[in-house]
């Protein structure tokens, strides 16, 4: 090929190389470990809980990718102290925990509690006997230095599911949990017997949770940087714009049934099998929650004259009184948001 030929064909190539885009440097793919812990890791929707939104945006900031990994959180500890997970969320703060891993900075606060169950203790327990009381604990769990004096003698449970179960059927009288887990899980598994889960109102605790790692050179290089990130979110107000967002849907997600004038009675109905309506009356004041509204309710009208759409039907669970777990169409006009 002659000299000049190479000449255009080199130009040609570095022009070519010029123009074609650049691309941004991705980032890099980091495992993180977590598990099942609602509204906090998991939201309602599948999506990423409150806690781990704030861990994505520091990995973001830090220019890595989270790859989420699900184990449980008394292996994955484990794991993380013999150096064979790099980073795991969350956890409480203890000083015996503090020997073994590296803390990051606080995430954000979490508010604990001790649940009891009214249907096996009808005033609330006293704690200064607790030589008289049953304790249930998760396995690998803590809830703060506050709650720890409940957790020497405690039966051990696999999962929150399982300590909740215990409380709802009296094997133990008293679980240390964070209160806005417990209730979602509540509402998830016992939506009918929510109303016997109590708060010793005397033993509330807000703690922080944290991302913890290695006790290593490596673990204390990722800590550093991973507080770095964290300050300069915190700086930038984004930490607070993800803790204050609103909850979806809003309120406690439940409502009341009530009587309305000329309807003295709450009546709702269930469908059999063969297709008939089998009516219920409802004690007034009970409470359920929505499991699908009226379109009446839902979608836009042209006009206000919409009043005969109180007559309509939405579905809903009632989740206490004699009616607690039944799934009934129940009049419009008889619901009030709680």
């Amino acid at each position: 090929m002659p000299k000049a030929a190479s000449f255009w064909c080199a130009c040609a190539v570095s022009l070519l190389v010029l123009m074609s885009p650049v691309q941004a440097k991705p980032f890099t793919d980091a495992e993180v470990y977590t598990a099942y812990w609602p509204p906090y890791v998991n939201a309602p929707d599948a999506e990423l809980g409150t806690a781990s939104r704030i861990v994505q945006m520091v990995y973001n900031q830090m220019e890595l990718s989270p790859v989420w990994q699900e184990l449980d959180y008394y292996f994955s500890y484990q794991q993380v102290v013999k150096s064979g997970i790099n980073a795991n969320f969350p956890y409480f703060w203890t000083a015996a925990r503090a020997k073994e891993v590296l803390y990051s900075d606080p995430l954000m606060k979490v508010e604990n509690g001790v649940f009891y169950s009214t249907q096996s203790q009808q005033i609330a327990p006293d704690l200064t006997n607790l030589s008289q009381l049953k304790v249930g604990r998760v396995a690998g769990y803590s809830y703060g230095e506050k709650l720890a004096f409940l957790l020497d003698d405690a039966t051990v449970f696999s999962s929150e599911v399982m300590a909740l179960t215990a409380l709802v059927n009296g094997e133990i009288d008293l679980l240390p949990i964070s209160i806005e887990v417990a209730r979602h899980l509540i509402q998830e598994y016992y939506p009918h017997r929510i109303h016997e889960f109590k708060v010793l109102p005397r033993y509330r605790s807000n703690d922080g949770i944290h991302l913890i790692a290695p006790k290593t050179p490596e673990g204390e290089a990722f800590i550093a940087k991973f507080n770095a990130a964290l300050a300069l979110l915190k700086e930038k107000g984004m930490i607070e714009q993800v803790l204050s967002t609103p909850k979806l849907g809003g309120g406690s997600g439940y409502v009341r049934l009530v009587l309305t004038e000329g309807f003295p009675v709450v009546t709702g109905f269930e469908l059999t099998e063969a297709g008939e309506k089998r009516f219920y009356m409802i004690p007034q004041g009970s409470r359920a929650i929505v499991l699908g509204w009226d379109d009446v309710v839902l979608k836009p009208h042209k006009t206000e004259k919409i009043f005969d759409g109180m007559m309509n039907y939405s579905k809903v669970r009632i989740v206490n009184g004699p009616h607690a777990g039944r799934e009934l169409h129940v009049r419009n006009m008889h619901l009030e948001v709680d």
